[in-house]
């Protein structure tokens, strides 16, 4: 994992130089968005010996830009085990749907589905609707910062389920740092209307830098934090990945 880590970091100097310079006399203006985006990542971890580990992440997600509108959606599976007993395993997707009104405010719909027995969450589902705003529009700095008002609903695997109206307060940032690395979090704040304590907070945070024209190596680090854990689990869950990324 060091070893992967360091040489991502190393991979990726060059093009922070290169950021850090002022673009060349006569460099044409970059142009906007591709009108698809789609990605697939695959991360495995395996080793035997005195103990046998075996973990196996897995995911996609696909952007659409057809004018106005824009779609992002999103999916991803975490399967782990030890000694041949599973020991973790989880599956989010997501599905966000926004329109632009001008070229910085938008409103969108979002919907959400999480299942992780092992935090205690038999499935979690949440709809949210409201608007967004870029602050930042790039082409080398993104920043978008979003509101909106909601549902959630909780079946837990232990003790009572738990669902509630909520508020959503999310942020998403990209830096590209060069034509073949970049750094981007996603972070969102769940409040709950009627029950104060239970309130969710999530950050996603990524390293990425270009192996080849499709290839890429990810480095990830996710957090999870539940203020109402289910009863006997704890509030914080934490991932930290390398991932092989293919872009087509």
């Amino acid at each position: 994992m060091r070893t992967l880590v360091l040489a991502l970091v190393a991979s990726m100097m060059p093009g922070l130089a290169a950021a850090q310079a002022p673009p060349a006399p006569g460099t044409a203006a970059p142009g906007p968005p591709p009108r698809w985006e789609r990605k697939a990542e695959l991360s495995l971890v395996s080793a035997g010996g005195n103990t046998d580990t075996q973990t196996l992440g897995a995911g996609a997600s696909v952007t659409y830009r057809p004018g106005a509108w824009t779609t992002e959606a999103r999916a991803a599976l975490l399967r782990s085990s030890a000694n041949d007993v599973l020991t973790a395993k989880s599956f989010l997707a997501d599905l966000r749907e926004a329109r632009a009104l001008t070229p910085r405010l938008e409103v969108f719909g979002r919907f959400g589905y999480l299942s992780d027995p092992f935090a205690g969450i038999d499935r979690r589902s949440t709809i949210d609707a409201g608007a967004g705003y870029k602050l930042l529009t790039g082409p080398v700095h993104a920043l978008r910062v979003d509101a909106g008002l909601g549902y959630s609903r909780e079946a837990r695997v232990t003790g009572e389920d738990l669902s509630f109206p909520l508020a959503n307060f999310g942020t998403g940032y990209k830096y590209q740092i060069s034509k073949t690395a970049d750094l981007s979090d996603a972070a969102i704040l769940t409040l709950p209307l009627d029950n104060g304590d239970a309130w969710r907070f999530g950050n996603a945070f990524a390293l990425a830098a270009t192996v080849t024209r499709v290839l890429s190596v990810k480095l990830s680090h996710d957090v999870k934090f539940n203020n109402s854990p289910v009863p006997l689990f704890k509030k914080t869950d934490r991932l930290v990945s390398v991932a092989l990324v293919a872009r087509f």
